[in-house]
């Protein structure tokens, strides 16, 4: 019997099958590599503490992900400990660096470009390694798909992500009508990116609700402060 939804065991387990039905682990440089593949890609909002599980499950199973962190954002900034071993942890485990990048409150796509190249190059000259995939955070709240980034920066919202190469993600603890056993075990894709936010996977289940409270106890705010209004929705009507 699988594990429960969205607890580390239950992670493992999707890892696993990928696995056995002949999935290839590759980053963002290798997106033209042989199918199948799953380009394995992780978002660090709240905490990169929280990485650190997901990443030693990836490394017992010999798979590699794409870690996007912020540089600074209101939660946490790479720049200062503990954070910045948090980073140091899941490099060391073998993954890659990735940049979470806000743009929401940005107009300018120009001005959007000039952040994401001065955060990725700090990103780089902090930790030494190179920054290839950039995230954008809440991406619904500003059109992104279309900016492009130079020097080999992929936007991991662009085009190709939705035209040639599948895309789930766990957001809010939802796969959005996706079975992802069932996807790993019939191999309904070849090429696949899966986007998973580490702060939901815990050793036992929990609701968002819990989860967020968790975290705001931590950080000394208000629930309010930290969820998007749709999670707070989703836990007003207690589905979450």
């Amino acid at each position: 019997m699988s594990a429960e939804p969205f607890t580390l065991a239950r992670y493992s387990e999707h890892l696993a099958q990928a696995l056995e039905s002949g999935y290839r682990f590759l980053g963002f440089e290798d997106l033209d590599g042989e199918p199948p593949f799953v380009v394995l890609r992780h978002d660090i909002d709240y905490s990169p503490r929280r990485a650190l599980p997901v990443a030693e499950i990836e490394r017992q199973l010999g798979v590699s992900a794409t870690y996007c962190f912020h540089v600074t954002c209101p939660w946490y900034s790479v720049e200062v400990e503990p954070h910045r071993a948090f980073v140091e942890a899941v490099l060391e485990a073998g993954h890659w660096l990735g940049l979470h990048f806000d743009a929401s409150e940005i107009s300018s796509d120009a001005d959007v470009v000039a952040g994401v190249e001065r955060d990725a190059r700090r990103l780089e000259a902090l930790f030494g390694h190179a920054v290839t995939a950039v995230s954008f955070h809440m991406p619904g709240r500003r059109t992104v798909g279309g900016i492009e980034l130079p020097d080999g920066l992929v936007n991991v919202y662009g085009p190709r992500f939705f035209e040639e190469i599948a895309y789930v993600s766990d957001s809010n603890q939802d796969w959005r009508g996706t079975d992802v056993e069932a996807l790993f075990a019939g191999r309904a894709v070849n090429r696949l990116q899966l986007l998973t936010h580490p702060f939901w996977w815990r050793e036992s289940y929990g609701t968002i609700g819990e989860k967020l409270e968790e975290l705001a106890a931590e950080l000394g705010v208000a629930v309010e402060e930290i969820a998007t209004w749709e999670q707070v929705e989703l836990i007003r009507r207690g589905a979450a």
